[in-house]
């Protein structure tokens, strides 16, 4: 082992690179909010691993994507929580990113020498958001088809470039093939090139540079600008002062990092196996009552735009985030006083504080607006009721049986069919699967077709049915049912002669 250290010593120089890496002292006074990175790049790890393996799975095409998902989560050995710490390793890279850049901000630790490595943040900011919006469509159910929808049409409104712009991302004038295919190769293929690349840049400038110490060490007789020779020689002295007290990167900060990265690991395993993620039911694009919700970072955007009037929604559209981009791009040159401290800074506060305050308050309200699933009845839906709901209309059963006294206007093979209205008032779940499966097993001259497989998988016919339980009449919640459930009888095997 010693002769083979000492060979790569020799040709890659393992000794420098420890001193590099993990001998160099760090400012003193580091807190638990400097892991925030550290935290960020697990979480990246997780992404890319998780993602590796789902990867191995999916067929993107909308034939096959959902089911794909459905067959991942439901016959592979833990392939469901691996698709739920990818999804909640999603939200915790958005909230991880957004938190490190707000204690770089509230730090002031975005000015000279650092200008660059806040634009590598700003970057992976955008291009984290980028992994949310392509692969919120991969699913290919309702939310991720109708959500990518508005989320295209919104790119749309930007003057001059709109039109261009959608046919770009959806790879043609609808969603369809083109725009999944599209879209996975960004997720999969362009989007971790340009992040792997961003995130070695930003860690080979923090080994360069160092991490930035606590603002008032750089605060103490500091000239009143960044720019000069005068200040570049005043915090070169400062920075060097800063580590009188400072601790070896190994293993004192390592240690916390290590700390918190088991940490998010363990939340995110915990998250993705309670809640899992969601699999609403197939991508419908005929189904306009749909209502769309992008994923939860989102929202504010999503609720701003709902509140401010036709006339100039194409303007906040395009030019809030434009306003955004540019504001965090010029920030560093744009801000040059010396001031690190938040609290010397109350014209950076306040702004920071409206604009978290306006987010927050824009989230509320679309948490509150959000529409419930309901059934003819009014009760609400969950995930299998919605999907038992949209197969209830793809396989256009409204044009034989009424809910809530309503056909569909097809014309009905079976005009004597009947009432759906309280069907759940008078049948079990399991008495309506085993009907929907082959009705002639329970009425010999029903006219209704066997909707069992191949026709109808297991599953489908099982949501379907969890649908129509729901379906109770309008006084559903105050009655009990009394279901008049008969099976027949199990078909016997004939006897041998």
């Amino acid at each position: 082992m010693a002769s083979m250290t000492r060979w790569l010593d020799e040709r890659v120089d393992l000794a420098g690179i420890r001193r590099t890496l993990l001998d160099r002292k760090m400012p003193g006074g580091l807190t638990w909010w400097h892991t925030l990175g550290s935290a960020t790049l697990t979480v990246f790890t997780v992404q890319v691993v998780t993602g590796v393996v789902l990867a191995m799975y999916y067929a993107p095409s909308p034939d096959h994507a959902r089911d794909s998902i459905q067959y991942l989560q439901h016959s592979v050995m833990s392939g469901a929580l691996v698709r739920g710490i990818h999804h909640w390793g999603a939200s915790a890279m958005v909230v991880l990113v957004v938190a490190h850049m707000l204690r770089v901000f509230t730090m002031g630790a975005y000015k000279y020498p650092r200008e660059i490595n806040w634009l590598l943040g700003v970057g992976l900011l955008f291009i984290v958001l980028g992994f949310g919006f392509t692969g919120y469509l991969l699913p290919w159910d309702q939310k991720a088809y109708w959500a990518t929808q508005v989320g295209t049409n919104i790119a749309g409104t930007t003057p001059v470039i709109g039109a261009l712009l959608v046919k770009l991302l959806r790879g043609g004038a609808q969603l369809g093939a083109a725009t999944l295919s599209r879209f996975y190769a960004l997720h999969v293929l362009l989007l971790p090139l340009l992040l792997g690349t961003v995130v070695f840049v930003h860690l080979a400038l923090v080994v360069r540079q160092g991490i930035a110490p606590r603002p008032h060490v750089l605060e103490d007789a500091a000239p009143d600008t960044t720019r000069g020779t005068e200040y570049a020689e005043y915090y070169e002295h400062s920075y060097k002062k800063s580590k009188d007290g400072g601790v070896p990167f190994w293993p004192n900060v390592i240690a916390k990092d290590l700390v918190v990265a088991a940490a998010v690991v363990v939340v995110l395993f915990l998250l993705a196996k309670t809640y899992g993620a969601g699999l609403e039911a197939p991508a419908d694009p005929t189904d306009t009552a749909y209502v769309p919700r992008p994923e939860w970072y989102f929202l504010p955007f999503f609720q701003l735009l709902k509140l401010v009037p036709g006339s100039l929604e194409s303007a906040v559209a395009v030019g809030l985030p434009g306003a955004l981009v540019v504001t965090l791009l010029v920030l560093p040159f744009f801000d040059r006083c010396s001031t690190r401290s938040l609290r010397h800074r109350p014209l950076a506060g306040g702004a920071m504080f409206a604009v978290l305050g306006g987010a927050f308050l824009l989230l509320g309200a679309a948490a509150r607006d959000e529409p419930k699933a309901k059934a003819p009845n009014g009760a609400e839906l969950g995930s299998a009721e919605r999907a038992g709901r949209s197969l209830f209309q793809r396989q256009q059963c409204g044009s034989c049986h009424a809910v809530a006294g309503e056909k569909s206007e097809k014309k009905s093979d079976a005009p004597d069919a009947p009432d759906l209205t309280e069907i759940g008032l008078r049948h079990s779940g399991a008495w309506i699967h085993s009907f929907v499966e082959d009705p002639t097993r329970f009425h010999a001259d029903s006219k209704m077709p066997a909707f069992g497989p191949p026709t109808l998988t297991h599953q489908e016919i099982e949501d379907l049915s969890r649908y129509l339980v729901t379906l109770r009449g309008p006084n559903g919640a105050t009655k009990q049912p009394e279901y008049r459930d008969t099976f027949p009888e199990p078909a016997r095997p004939k006897e041998k002669p």
